[in-house]
């Protein structure tokens, strides 16, 4: 059943009606090309899927009848927070779309010595909004309830500043860092989690001693060097993993 996110001020409810427009409904009667009377599923980003009839469909909004309502358990703990310093642009569609899969909660783009934006542009924030589209796109294909947010992007000393000490970790191939597996054992029970993740060529000694001063543990994973994309993925699954998220 095709799955579709309805506007933050709608309400799921049994027996009312929902309507749908903007970007969802285009996906609904131009990419899905579904017709009146047929069933679909909406969600409303907050843990409530309900399963709608499509009633009347327009030229810009079609109309749905809820059937039926149900609420979901919330994201498991920890709520895990991807802070990415901004690859290359393809790269980060396919990260956003596997952080979704794999269950993070927030990813927030930052800039940093040796990611491909240097500056918080306004290149970089047009981007935000397709960004979420892929979010959005990733969450109803992978059958989550709850949203994966896209932050607005800022500065890797930023973000550095305002994580809370002992929530964070960073990824680096450096010398003196911790296995994950060792890391996530001394951890326990997290609230949230934060990850830090390098663009190509990783963090710069500099930014290295930010995150030392900030209580921050560098890990690794493992001897052979990985693409962003692909340490993205690891990390998630290892926490997944470990924290029972997968069973």
């Amino acid at each position: 059943m095709r799955r579709f996110f309805v506007p933050s001020d709608e309400k799921l409810d049994g027996g009312v009606s929902i309507q749908l427009g903007g970007d969802e409904f285009h996906h609904l009667k131009n990419v899905c090309r579904l017709e009146t009377g047929e069933r679909v599923e909406l969600l409303d980003g907050r843990g409530r899927i309900a399963v709608a009839v499509i009633g009347e469909m327009g030229k810009k909004t079609a109309t749905l009848a809820v059937e039926s309502v149900r609420n979901v358990a919330p994201m498991p703990k920890p709520h895990v927070e991807i802070v990415l310093c901004v690859p290359r642009f393809q790269k980060m569609d396919v990260i956003i779309q596997k952080s979704a899969e794999l269950g993070a909660v927030t990813l927030v783009p930052v800039v940093s010595e040796r990611s491909f934006m240097k500056s918080v542009s306004k290149e970089l924030l047009a981007k935000s909004h397709r960004w979420e589209k892929i979010a959005a796109e990733a969450c109803k294909q992978s059958g989550r309830a709850w949203p994966l947010t896209i932050a607005e992007p800022s500065s890797l000393k930023e973000k550095i500043s305002q994580t809370p000490r002992g929530r964070g970790l960073f990824l680096y191939e450096g010398e003196a860092a911790e296995d994950i597996r060792s890391c996530l054992q001394s951890w326990v029970a997290p609230e949230t989690l934060t990850v830090f993740i390098g663009a190509e060529g990783g963090f710069s000694p500099q930014e290295v001693q930010e995150f030392e001063k900030a209580g921050m543990a560098p890990v690794t994973l493992g001897p052979l060097v990985l693409r962003v994309e692909t340490a993205c993925i690891a990390i998630l699954s290892v926490i997944q993993y470990h924290f029972g998220g997968m069973r």
